[in-house]
Parts: C-alpha cells; structure tokens; sequence
C-alpha cells in the first residue's frame, strides 16, 4: 500500500499534469487538455498531505518539482539541443540546467498555495495558487533572468481563433481561463474521490452543476472569440512588404562563410522580390554577422555595399539584422556591460559594448538604429551584469556576438518617409506581449520580427516561435512581417492567420501587402493590468496567511469563510 502511494504521488500523478501540459503545448494540438493539466499535481500534492506525517513540505515540493521538470523537458528540450550543432557539452549543460531552474521557480507558487491552504483553509488556497502562479509569469516577464516561454496563456498559439480577446486581456486572460478551469476541476473531483460520502448525499444539481460550469467556462470564451474572429478584418493604409530567408546555417555557414559571398546571396534573393512598388525590404537577425560601429554607420563598408542594391529602388526601406558596437574611450564613460580591449602595442585601450542590433536604411543618407533589449538569458546576456560579472564565462558562445550585450531603455520606432511606423522586434523580444505594446504606444503602424531561429535545429523550437507571433498580432491588431535566417518566415494578419509560412532549410524570398493602422487596443492602453492585480491579491492573502498563522482565533474564523 506504502509503495503504492509512493508511486502514484511521486510519479504517476506529476507524470500525467507534464503528459497533459506537453500535449497542450504548440506545436502539439492537443490545446484542451491544459484545462486538466494542473490537476493531477494538485492531487499529487493533496496525497502527500494525507498519507505522510513528516517532511510533507519537502515532500511536496519534490512531487511537483518532478512533474514541472518532465513539463519543462518534453516542452523545451530543444534548449539543450545546441549541442549536437556546436558540440559544446557547455550548451547541453547549460540547456539541462535552465529546464531544471525554471521547474524550480515554477514550484514557488504551489508553496505559496500549501502555505496559504494551511492558514486559510483550501478554498481561499486555490484562489492564492492563482494569484501566486500570475505572479510568477509576471516577474517572469520582467527579471533578467526572464524565461515566459511556457506562460500558460502562450498555450493558445496554435488555435487562435479561440482567443481573440486578447485584445483585451493579453496572455495573462489565458492563464486566469487555465487556472479557472484546473482549479474548479480539481475541486469538484476532490469531493468524488475524497468525500465520497458527503459527494454521494449531493443531488443532481449540486453534483454536476460545477462540471456545467467548466464546460461553460471553456466554451463561452471560445463562442465569443470564434464571433471576434468572423468579424476582425485588416484595416490601414496598403504596405508592399519583401521579407528574406537566406537559410545561412548558423553552425557552418554562418558566422564562417566570407561576409561577401553572404551579401551577394542576399542580394539576390531580395533581387527576386524587390519590385519598385515594394515599400520595404526585412532581412533577418545577424544579417550582416560583420562588425559595424553605430557611429560610424555612413562610413560603414557593408552597408554602403547594400546601398547599390537599396539605391536602385528610390521608394525602398530596409530594415536590417546587424552585429552593432559602440565605442569608448574613457573608462568613466564605459557600462557594466563594455568590454575592455587593450592594444599593447599602441598602448591604447577602449571600452566596447556590443548589441544585437537592427538599422533602416532609406534613399536619405540616415542610418536609424535600435538595439534589442530582451536578452536571452546565459547566451546574449548574464543577468544582473553589474552584480554578476565575474560569472560571464558562463554565456554560451552561439558564434556572433555572446556574452553580455548592452541594451538600450526605449522602444525605438522606425519612420518612413511616409511617417509608417514600424516596430522592429528582435527575436525573444517578440515572446513579450506588454513590451511588443510599447512599440505601438510609441507610434508604430505594422510589426516586424527579426530572427535566426536555425541554433536548435528542426525542433519545436523554432515553431513554437513563430506560433506565438501570432499572440502579438492579435494583442495589438497589428500585421506582421517576419523574416528568419532559418525556421520560418511569414506573414501574419490582424486576427492572427498566417500565410506564405516558408519551410525549414529553404532559401525563400516572400512578399505581400499588409496593413499599417493606428489601432491602439485596450491591452496597449492597460498592458499586463491582470497580473498586476494578481499581485495585489496575492500579497492581501499572503498577508492574510503570516497574520492567520499567529493568530488562532483569526486563523479559525477565515477558515469558516
């Protein structure tokens, strides 16, 4: 019987939530299954409680924790996959360790839910798992150590007609639909299984009518987006977009390939696109791999190159990945970010920052630039430079720049001579709903998505990526364009709908009209405005559980509540 509720608690139940939430995740379709995901931890958790009298918390915590970690590695394994291209053991180590710390962090709002459920008894807990859990994918959202990947309202990527009303709620409306549902689940079936009695003295009604309630709550929001949906049509002013995918592996061609015989390739594919009614031109992240001074962009060798390309094309914008410096000469003028290099036999030195970088290029000689800002933890940036310098070692080098990049503090937006805005998001950034909205509030009229995507291989990496483009169009009501070394390039429209996808591994060139539009939508007004009321909720219950604790009497009356 003991092994029995060993297994069952340690491995069965945590197991079946990561099968369940694996199968919800994109690429997989299996979407409605993250409405019961969470419950079989949560029963997991409860045995536990009911079966041991010692170390129950520990306990606890290493049924979850093992769940969330075979959640983290079935969903995200490809983290680790940079290791079959650069054969680096660094890299699968460092995969393994960010699925294994994100499972550890995710365990913090079911600590939460157990100290609230003791204090304040188990309804009032499950409202705290709720409100824990938004704050986690709150803080996520914003620390630098930031990995939102599977923030539960990403789940809906793949069937975006069910959520619409992101326009109103961003990603965090679909973690409260997940949690609602899990939590109303868990709890009617605890009284099935565990107060089977009491369940069975029930009449119909009061039996059945909570499951009525999750079905409702499943299908309602749908019903209503499915309407949205059917009645969202592009509005704006016509963009003829030329987005590129020159497919340059970036393990062997890359960061090795001569930089000349790259532009070339690139060069004539936008050849086969670029037409003179064409109003912009979108190469991918890293584009030019070739080092480029941000002040000294005019005289800047490739790109004058690109010019007698660009040039031919008087109407053209180019919006384009680069490799970005900047230089110091003075050590106070140098960031916690600037790498020192010494010339020993000039006896000079200067202070570098590097960025991950997009310039627009037009028919004026004015070079605009933006540097991305959401750094990819451990490969783009180490966390906390200033406190966390001496641990740079640890960065994985994906060729390129790695180590710690410089960031800059605003969404900078790209003007045309048309006065068309645009916001070019660099990569990760393009996973941050609430950040992408700054880009919009900052005037932009269209989105574009730069990226390499080719470093975890044909995995679901790269689709899961692109996937969640499609959360941004909807949040903003904005087209996108989005160029990919590798992976997938695409168009996406203001409802969501994908088109002209590219394959993996193909040099593709795609065009299309868009729409540029001036839509400010409720979540650009409001943002993240759900988790930042969950975080009120939690602190009044976590509050409410520290007084509960040291006040018998109190604790006696919240748990009549």
């Amino acid at each position: 019987m003991r092994n029995r509720i060993f297994l069952t608690a340690f491995f069965l139940l945590p197991l079946l939530s990561a099968l369940l939430l694996w199968l919800a995740w994109p690429p997989l379709s299996g979407t409605l299954l993250v409405f019961i995901g969470f419950v079989p931890l949560l029963f997991a958790e409860e045995l536990i409680e009911n079966n041991y009298s010692k170390n129950t918390h520990s306990k606890s915590w290493l049924a979850i924790f093992i769940g969330l970690l075979a959640w983290n590695g079935f969903t995200t394994w490809w983290v680790a996959n940079t290791y079959s291209g650069n054969h680096e053991i660094g890299s699968l180590i460092a995969g393994i360790f960010a699925s294994f710390a994100n499972a550890a962090l995710m365990t913090l709002p079911f600590m939460g839910y157990r100290y609230t459920k003791k204090r304040l008894g188990r309804h009032l807990g499950l409202i705290a798992f709720a409100a824990y859990w938004m704050v986690f994918e709150y803080v996520h959202l914003r620390w630098e150590f930031t990995w939102p990947w599977l923030n539960l309202g990403n789940v809906f990527a793949l069937n975006h007609t069910w959520i619409q009303w992101y326009e109103y709620t961003g990603t965090f409306g679909g973690t409260l639909w997940v949690l609602l549902t899990n939590l109303i689940v868990y709890a009617q079936l605890r009284k099935m299984i565990f107060k089977k009695q009491e369940f069975d003295k029930f009449n119909f009604k009061n039996k059945y009518l909570p499951f009525v309630m999750v079905v409702l709550i499943i299908i309602v929001p749908i019903i209503i987006s499915k309407v949205m949906y059917a009645h969202q049509k592009d509005i704006g002013l016509p963009v003829n977009v030329t987005a590129l995918q020159p497919n340059l592996n970036p393990y062997t061609e890359k960061f090795t390939l001569p930089f000349d015989v790259q532009l070339q390739k690139m060069i004539r594919l936008s050849s086969e696109g670029v037409t003179d009614s064409t109003d912009y031109l979108i190469w991918p992240e890293t584009a030019i791999p070739h080092p480029i001074y941000i002040d000294e962009m005019e005289r800047s060798q490739p790109l004058k190159l690109i010019r007698t390309f660009t040039d031919s094309f008087p109407n053209l914008t180019a919006i384009i990945g680069v490799n970005g410096y900047e230089k110091y000469r003075k050590a106070e003028e140098a960031t916690v970010t600037s790498r020192e290099l010494i010339n020993p036999k000039f006896n000079d030195t200067i202070w570098i920052d590097a960025y991950n970088t997009a310039i627009q290029l037009d028919s004026s000689n004015r070079v605009e630039v933006y540097n991305k800002s959401k750094l990819v933890p451990g490969v783009e940036r180490m966390p906390y430079p200033g406190a966390l310098h001496f641990l740079e070692f640890l960065a994985m080098d994906l060729g390129g720049i790695s180590g710690t990049l410089a960031i800059q503090k605003d969404r900078e937006v790209f003007f045309n001579k048309d006065s068309i805005g645009v916001a070019t998001a660099i990569c990760y950034e393009s996973v941050f709903g609430e950040y992408v909205s700054r880009y919009i509030n900052n005037g932009a009229n269209i989105i574009f998505i730069i990226t390499n995507d080719g470093w975890w291989g044909n995995t679901a990496g790269h689709k899961q990526h692109y996937l969640y483009a499609k959360l941004r169009a909807i949040e903003n009501r904005k087209s996108i364009a989005r160029s990919a070394n590798t992976g997938t390039s695409c168009f996406i429209n203001q409802r969501g709908d994908i088109s002209q996808a590219t394959e993996w591994e193909k040099d593709a060139v795609i065009n299309q009209t868009i729409y540029a539009n001036d839509i400010i939508t409720f979540y650009d007004r409001n943002g993240d405005y759900i988790g930042r009321t969950a975080i009120w909720v939690a602190v009044f219950l976590f509050l409410l559980s520290f007084v509960s604790s040291r006040t018998d009497k109190f604790k006696f009356r919240v748990n009549k509540l």
